[in-house]
């Protein structure tokens, strides 16, 4: 029963809808009778005025349309046809008795697909008519298909996002509350405990934060930037985040020049730093003993499209060529006894791949088993004439300077904090966070509330000095208690707080009338950092006097 109305349905989905319009009632007739019925529907119009009347009523797949016709022109009617962004896609064959080669030229290059010349025999009619509707068919089926990936990506992406937001509200109240507790207990095993929560809580984001990404490059939607960097800080920022783990293993990671290297390239130096922070994480967590070498060199420097290659070398366990040809697969390892024992998902890989790619350049891979990898990273540089060459390896490994201290170092925010956030637990450690760091915080636990909060400080001439609010709450969410706070004149700083981390979210966040954007789970200093930006000039100039 139910395959018979799927066959249906899709027999009356892909069923051809004709239209046929001619002056003549005879050729009308002749056209309609060598359509099979079967597999197509038609309608009849005897002027271009009927027709246009006839193809927005019903919408037709192909017109076989007669050139010569009083009042309007087969031409004519095409060129309207496909100038109207309703009707450009239907498929038009015109029907013609000129042997005019121009007349004939101008229909094809206004759109026709085809054209059937008069007089005609009836085998050849038929004949023609069938190659039109067998390819119209197949170009709708094509479009089916589309539209039906777009709308499966469409769902995967909303899912994606959903499991996101569902994910990281949790993990916020986990991973802050552990950095909490840890910094009051002193017994060993309890620090260790804590670490390990912290631990396995950083790597289920990093697996989300790698899942997102694959789906945001899979559906176009992730963009890279092409901007001025240094391609040595970048690699200096990269050995300064992974030295803690090869220093943990006893290996070495160490950066080496193979020739002068532009002090500035046109690239993209966070999804750069991504693809070598995974080529380096892997190298290290395959690596038992020995070393870790990043070596860069400058390909093609004199030519139009110079580029950057970095190795990543490792005294590894290697692989052999068939594990090379499974790598950069979403979810695959070189094999699956690499998965128990070293764990990993294996989208690190195809992430940086298609990062690259995205880069104008490619990843490549040698490797021997049970000696070790080296993987190799190109992206291009943009024009280097005229660009500073370094040739002097020192300034590569110059640790990079402490940064320098800050209000929100030193945690004095002397602010007041509105808190939109409906979860217990998050309410809870936000305001933990914002109170130790010396703000004043109120909560609310809807959008409504929060509205009305600070409808009522705008009223009392005492508006909060920074909203945080959540984007997803019962009663009236984020984006709509933020809207109606713009239009009723409310102008003091509100910083979005979601759980969602799509591309698309951060623009969502700021058009409702969010000054900014953060992501959950929250990270203690970057609130702290965020919410001092904010705050009233006198607050940090308070907490700045203080540094001197």
């Amino acid at each position: 029963m139910d395959g018979s109305v799927n066959k249906s349905a899709n027999v009356s989905r892909l069923q051809t809808k004709i239209l046929i319009v001619d002056d003549s009632l005879l050729m009308r007739t002749m056209l309609s009778d060598a359509i099979d019925k079967d597999s197509c529907s038609v309608r009849l119009a005897g002027n271009g005025f009927e027709a246009l009347e006839k193809i927005y009523e019903c919408c037709p797949d192909v017109v076989l349309l007669d050139q010569e016709m009083p009042r309007l022109r087969g031409n004519d009617l095409l060129k309207a046809l496909k100038s109207d962004e309703r009707t450009r896609d239907i498929s038009v064959v015109m029907v013609t008795g000129s042997s005019d080669a121009k007349m004939i030229e101008e229909s094809l290059d206004l759109g026709a697909i085809e054209f059937i010349a008069k007089p005609f025999s009836e085998g050849v009619l038929k004949a023609r008519i069938r190659n039109v509707v067998r390819t119209n068919v197949l170009i709708r089926e094509q479009k089916l298909l589309r539209a039906d990936a777009d709308a499966a990506n469409r769902s995967k992406s909303q899912f994606l996002a959903n499991m996101s937001h569902e994910i990281r509200t949790p993990m916020t109240a986990i991973l802050g509350f552990a950095e909490i507790v840890l910094g009051n207990v002193t017994d060993p095993q309890n620090v260790d405990g804590l670490q390990t929560i912290q631990r396995n809580g950083q790597y289920l984001l990093q697996i989300i934060n790698d899942i997102l990404d694959l789906s945001k490059i899979e559906s176009g939607k992730l963009e890279v930037e092409q901007i001025e960097c240094s391609p040595r800080q970048v690699l200096n920022d990269v050995v300064s985040l992974m030295n803690v783990r090869a220093q943990a293993k006893g290996l070495t990671l160490e950066i080496k020049y193979d020739g002068p290297t532009p002090k500035q390239i046109i690239s993209d130096p966070t999804r750069l730093r991504q693809i070598l922070i995974n080529l380096v994480g892997n190298s290290i967590k395959f690596t038992e003993v020995g070393s870790v070498q990043i070596v860069v060199r400058v390909l093609e420097a004199d030519s139009a499209a110079p580029s950057l290659q970095f190795d990543v070398v490792d005294c590894g366990i290697g692989m052999t060529e068939k594990q090379v040809d499974n790598l950069f697969q979403p979810f695959v390892q070189a094999d699956t006894s690499t998965t128990r024992r070293f764990g990993g998902t294996g989208l690190g890989l195809t992430i940086s791949k298609r990062l690259a790619e995205m880069l104008g350049g490619d990843i490549a891979v040698r490797s021997i088993a049970g000696e070790g990898s080296t993987f190799s990273v190109m992206v291009r540089t943009g024009p280097l004439a005229g660009v500073a060459m370094i040739d002097e390896a020192s300034e590569a490994t110059t640790p990079a300077e402490p940064k320098k201290k800050t209000a929100a170092n030193l945690e004095e925010l002397n602010c007041r904090v509105l808190l939109a956030e409906d979860g217990p637990d998050n309410q809870r450690l936000i305001s933990f966070i914002l109170k130790k760091a010396g703000a004043e915080v109120r909560v609310a636990d809807n959008g409504q509330i929060a509205l009305d909060l600070a409808l009522k400080s705008l009223a009392d001439a005492a508006p909060f000095d920074v909203i945080l609010m959540d984007m997803q709450m019962p009663v009236l969410d984020g984006y709509a208690a933020t809207r109606k706070l713009r239009e009723a004149g409310y102008a003091g700083p509100i910083i979005a707080l979601t759980a969602h981390a799509m591309s698309a979210d951060r623009a969502k966040c700021l058009a409702a009338g969010c000054n900014d954007y953060t992501t959950k789970p929250i990270d203690r200093a970057k609130l702290i950092a965020l919410v001092a930006q904010y705050a009233p000039q006198p607050a940090r100039d308070a907490a700045e006097a203080s540094l001197a």
